[in-house]
């Protein structure tokens, strides 16, 4: 008769440890890329899925509209755009986008490390006409670049004078 029992010895325990922990140390890094990537793409589809929201509502609706950073989704604002935005009617001066308005849709923004850069032009708002143009309101060309910065990831959104979006890959200064 056999008093034997069944387990694991401390060696056996102690080489499954050091495989796990040797597995956790490669596996990590490339994880935390995969999420920062994936985070990027998220943010850059939901910015083009708002501009294209907005071009469709200005054609739909007859009127220009405007999508612009908002902190609160009520309010547009002079914040990043990083913070969220809001689609609403267009106001007929720029000081009127700080004004309460009906707002047709709200959006938070990303999730994570991604931060949203853009120039002068676009810095405000963009607004869309009802021929699906984007102008200033007071009526000069507006077209401009979008950047989406996750790390040294990036995604470049771009709004032509026609109000079409595309997007290109573009690396992010780390610096």
């Amino acid at each position: 008769m056999s008093t034997q029992t069944k387990g694991y010895t401390l060696m056996e325990l102690l080489v499954t440890l050091t495989l796990m922990v040797v597995l956790t140390t490669l596996v990590i890094p490339g994880w935390a890329t995969l999420l920062g990537e994936q985070r990027l793409a998220a943010a850059t589809n939901t910015l083009i899925q708002a501009l294209t929201a907005a071009r469709f509502a200005a054609v739909k609706r007859g009127e220009g509209v405007v999508l612009c950073p908002s902190t609160d989704g009520r309010v547009c604002a002079k914040v990043p755009y990083h913070r969220g935005w809001i689609l609403r009617p267009a106001p007929e001066t720029v000081p009127a986008l700080e004004t309460q308005a009906p707002v047709l849709r709200a959006w938070a923004g990303p999730r994570g490390a991604v931060a949203i850069h853009t120039g002068k032009g676009l810095a405000r708002y963009v607004a869309y006409q009802p021929d699906g143009q984007t102008r200033q309101l007071n009526g000069a060309l507006q077209m401009g670049t979008f950047r989406l910065c996750q790390g040294d990831q990036g995604r470049k959104v771009i709004i032509s004078q026609t109000g079409r979006v595309r997007v290109e890959r573009a690396p992010c200064d780390t610096s």
